[in-house]
């Protein structure tokens, strides 16, 4: 009988050199606890400091009208995506409210409000990543892999957006650490372990609720039919764990139940809603109807993504732990790593549509899989016999702490624009956002309006591809003889009234590309923003016709 294939023990972390200082005795558990809770603490840190430095972006804009419905007791708008996380979006802007009532002199922004749930999810996951390493992996590439995830640059600059897909990626992790748990309950105490699977069963609703993707189920059950073929008594039980799961989903997600919400989401994917075409990707744009694909952007956009923005100290760990996942492929863990591998990278990468932010769930198998090989690394050094000892430690310190200095060096020197971060590689082939304009998520908006309320005429129009986010900062300011129209679907317009068209190159599509290159080509910007070294939107100012 096939049976499920657990990792040995866990390796001794007091064997690490950091662990070693003198005769100073500190329990393992006492260790690894204090580290996690510094990683726990630094990563929530950089995810919450300064969220609003930069404006809102479209996407968010739209997670704003939707809170506002809810409070109007109407939950339809954005129903594209699920509730939870507008719900909790919705507790955070209502918490600021009350604080910004009795705590008038410190002041929570909107902007704040509205993704400080995402950055806390975010951080959360430092947590629940290391329950999943620790049951599969043992506790030192849990507390490794802890520490990638916190200090992540790229994670952190998607942890701190308000869209879905932090909520998604935190979900999974704590169905698969709930999973895994019943997993080892279950060998033991198959009845105990019920109460396991049913918590893993909600979570997977709840994450379900945080973003339509079940094909992320499909992937964890693929992952156990081929590591536990024949589970005997120590399984789920269907009706307590699809019930927790649906009874999770439907209690995050009621909208899901009205007729109105069924419609709205056929029009959405009929493409019903859609203003504007293109994507912009390395100078050239691209079509990203889902029906065209594999065509659409190149199938190579994650594997560049990977390549040139993630700290290369965590690509240098990655190659022993691809390494390790070929040598010990029939131990549980490694076989949902190779699983990981696969089912994320490739059916991405063949998408027509690609987004910066899907990449999320890939970032945190590549910190595990990286985890993976610094330790294993370290592990063959200090076994090596044929050097001395102190040669052994020695240089597994040097590489543990140009390791750790690498991964925190990232965010720092990234902050607050944590999106534009390049690695050495990357850095060498093009200027931030170049490849990938969808780096700069809208930055300037905000500041090009709050400009041009101070400047433009009467009537004037504002002309933007961002048309919902100049209307939000529009509606703040006092110019309420002002007007917003999108670049895309209603272009230029011709009168005596002053145009003030704000330019993107990440909102460049087929429908505004000739425009947009010939006031480029032909006028001189009246402002020009940036997000530290990198032009992020332009205004070009067009008198009355």
């Amino acid at each position: 009988m096939e049976s499920t294939v657990f990792p040995g023990p866990a390796p001794d972390l007091t064997a690490w050199p950091i662990a070693n200082t003198g005769g100073l005795a500190v329990s393992q558990a006492r260790a690894r606890a204090f580290a996690l809770a510094v990683a726990l603490v630094l990563g929530l840190a950089f995810r919450t400091a300064g969220l609003s430095t930069y404006g809102f972006s479209e996407d968010e804009i739209n997670k704003v009208h939707a809170i506002q419905q809810y409070r109007a007791g109407h939950f339809v708008e954005n129903a594209e995506h699920p509730m939870l996380m507008k719900l909790a979006m919705w507790g955070s802007v209502a918490a600021a409210d009350r604080w910004n009532r009795h705590v008038p002199f410190d002041h929570v922004s909107l902007e704040t409000a509205v993704r400080l749930p995402n950055a806390i999810a975010g951080a959360a996951i430092t947590l629940v990543l290391f329950g999943v390493a620790d049951l599969l992996f043992g506790g030192a590439v849990a507390l490794v892999a802890s520490l990638f995830w916190a200090f992540d640059v790229n994670a952190i600059a998607i942890n701190r957006l308000g869209k879905e897909d932090t909520f998604l990626l935190l979900f999974f992790l704590l169905a698969v650490w709930l999973y895994e748990r019943a997993k080892r309950q279950g060998m033991v105490d198959a009845g105990g372990a019920r109460r396991w699977y049913a918590a893993s069963g909600a979570s997977f609703g709840l994450m379900m609720a945080s973003k339509y993707m079940p094909h992320y189920l499909g992937m964890y059950a693929l992952f156990n039919t081929l590591t536990d073929k024949n589970p005997g008594a120590n399984k789920p039980n269907p009706l307590g764990y699809y019930g927790a799961m649906a009874a999770a989903f439907l209690a995050a997600n009621v909208a899901v139940l009205s007729p109105d919400t069924w419609r709205y989401c056929i029009s959405y994917v009929q493409g019903g809603m859609l203003a504007h075409h293109g994507y912009l990707y390395a100078g050239q744009l691209y079509i990203t109807n889902i029906p065209v694909s594999p065509l659409g952007v190149p199938a190579g956009y994650y594997l560049r993504l990977l390549a040139t923005k993630v700290p290369l100290v965590v690509l240098a760990s990655a190659v022993p732990g691809l390494i390790e996942i070929v040598r010990r492929r029939h131990e549980r863990g490694f076989v949902l790593l190779r699983v990981l591998l696969v089912f994320l990278l490739v059916p991405y990468s063949l998408m027509a549509a690609k987004f910066i932010r899907y990449s999320l769930p890939m970032l945190a198998t590549l910190d595990l899989v990286a985890a993976v090989g610094l330790v294993a690394g370290i592990g063959w050094l200090l076994r090596k016999s044929w050097l001395s000892p102190v040669t052994r430690v020695a240089v597994a310190t040097l590489a543990l702490a140009i390791s750790i200095l690498g991964l925190v060096a990232a965010p720092l020197f990234a902050a607050p624009y944590y999106s534009l971060f390049q690695n050495g590689i990357g850095a060498g082939r093009a200027a931030p956002a170049a490849t990938f304009p969808e780096e700069t998520y809208d930055f300037g908006v905000r500041e090009a309006v709050g400009a041009i309320v101070k400047a433009a005429g009467p009537s004037a129009v504002i002309v933007t591809d961002a048309p919902a986010v100049a209307a939000h900062y529009l509606n703040g300011s006092s110019r309420s003889d002002l007007s917003v129209r999108s670049l895309s679907a209603d272009g230029i317009p011709y009168g005596p009234r002053e145009v003030w068209v704000i330019v993107q190159s990440e909102h460049t599509t087929f429908e505004n590309q000739l425009v947009v290159w010939h006031l480029r080509q032909h006028a001189s910007p009246w402002r020009e923003f940036h997000a530290g070294d990198v032009l992020a939107a332009q205004v070009f100012r067009i008198g009355g016709r």
